[in-house]
């Protein structure tokens, strides 16, 4: 089971129904069911907050000391490494839930970003919430392997909800 908690701070995205707990829930076991090392969890918890501008600069500005708005932040609870999730061992130990981090999603850069590369609003935000959820549970890309890695992974995923490659 997967619990979403959801707050809206900006207006604007109350815009987007489509933007709900049943779509982020359905793209996070989505990519939860890829690795067997979930499989033991029985609940998951995922914290999602769709604001604006202003919040996303306080909260760069306040968690990473860069003083510029971003598209979207992810805020891990677990130190996870994707490599390990490729792999049999009892990384997660006996656990059965887990809280998988905070996302926090600015609606005016998305919707800048989605008008200069022709996407929809919807399916740019997709992309950013499968990017976002590959860092809660240990992927980055801070070198070229490690980009292929996660890119090629986020393609698969997207392919499979009938979006095209960003890429």
């Amino acid at each position: 089971m997967i619990n979403v908690e959801i707050v809206r701070n900006y207006n604007k995205w109350r815009e987007h129904k489509q933007i709900n707990k049943s779509l982020i829930k359905k793209i996070t076991q989505n990519i939860l069911l890829r690795f067997d090392n979930f499989s033991k969890i029985k609940q998951f918890e995922l914290s999602i907050l769709l604001t604006n501008v202003a919040e996303i600069l306080t909260l760069n500005k306040q968690f990473r000391n860069i003083e510029k708005a971003t598209n979207v932040l992810s805020f891990p609870s677990n130190e996870l490494n994707w490599q390990d999730l490729y792999s049999k061992l009892e990384f997660l130990g006996d656990s059965d839930y887990m809280h998988l981090g905070d996302i926090a999603f600015c609606y005016e850069v998305i919707y800048n970003e989605s008008c200069e590369q022709q996407k929809t609003f919807e399916n740019h935000f997709i992309h950013l919430l499968i990017h976002s959820i590959l860092h809660l549970i240990g992927f980055d890309h801070q070198n070229d392997t490690e980009a292929n890695i996660m890119e090629n992974l986020e393609i698969e995923i997207l392919s499979y909800f009938g979006i095209f490659s960003p890429y």
